[in-house]
């Protein structure tokens, strides 16, 4: 992409991770944009004006009802939008709570009726999971924000609702058909099915995860950073926004 990519940033009520994720986007080159669900269904901003779209994680609205709940319903009145910016092929990227509602809203996994087929639910230990985890990166997978990373990654959760739950076994066998399952754990934190941590959409470029990208930028984010290993090591969050420009 010649021109400099834009990018928005959708925030609200609750969230906490908004501006760890324009850091990270502004790290590898994009013009980026901070958003208030408010400003966008009111049409101020207009979703289909960007390259990148990223609804980033914390906890909308105190996630009352359900994690993501009312905030899927807010993103619900511009669906149209985010359907024609991931139908155009343009990286979406939902972390923690923006994957929660990128489930709640249709779009992940694919279902060509963009009902909601898959949960994000409590993990199966009932309480809030704040650590780092090891990750199985799937290079069978289409999803361009996982490209060239490495066999297994780090990266930070911060969850109390992470477990993915997919009652349709059709559903199930689609995504793993589709190698849709980018991400998994190595030793699965929540009880998702599959050991899922990131699920993409058929095409690649809508991708859900639990694990937070955006919490390790740079080297030094990571716990052990001072070893010398680590400190010479690529951030694999960085890595993540960094595939997103890549593929434009």
């Amino acid at each position: 992409m010649k021109k400099k990519a834009k990018a928005i940033v959708v925030r609200t009520a609750g969230i906490n991770c908004d501006i760890e994720s324009v850091n990270a986007l502004k790290m590898v080159g994009v013009q980026t944009d901070l958003a208030h669900t408010n400003e966008i269904v009111s049409g101020k901003v207009k979703l289909t004006n960007c390259d990148i779209l990223v609804f980033p994680g914390g906890f909308s609205y105190g996630d009352d009802i359900a994690g993501g709940k009312i905030w899927s319903v807010h993103m619900s009145k511009v669906f149209k939008d985010i359907s024609t910016v991931i139908d155009s092929g343009r990286p979406v990227m939902g972390i923690c709570n923006g994957f929660q509602v990128l489930t709640k809203l249709g779009f992940l996994p694919t279902n060509k009726e963009h009902k909601q087929v898959a949960s994000l639910t409590f993990n199966d230990s009932g309480v809030f999971i704040d650590k780092w985890v090891k990750l199985k990166v799937n290079k069978s997978s289409p999803c361009i924000f996982t490209k060239g990373l490495d066999d297994v990654i780090e990266l930070p959760i911060a969850h109390g609702e992470g477990k993915i739950i997919i009652d349709d076994k059709k559903v199930l066998q689609n995504i793993v058909a589709a190698n849709a399952v980018a991400l998994t754990y190595e030793d699965n934190p929540n009880g998702s099915v599959l050991d899922i941590a990131g699920l993409c959409n058929d095409k690649g470029n809508c991708f859900g995860l639990m694990p937070h990208p955006e919490r390790y930028a740079e080297p030094f984010h990571h716990p052990a950073w001072t070893r010398k290993e680590m400190r010479d090591a690529k951030a694999a969050g960085l890595m993540i926004f960094k595939n997103a420009v890549k593929y434009l």
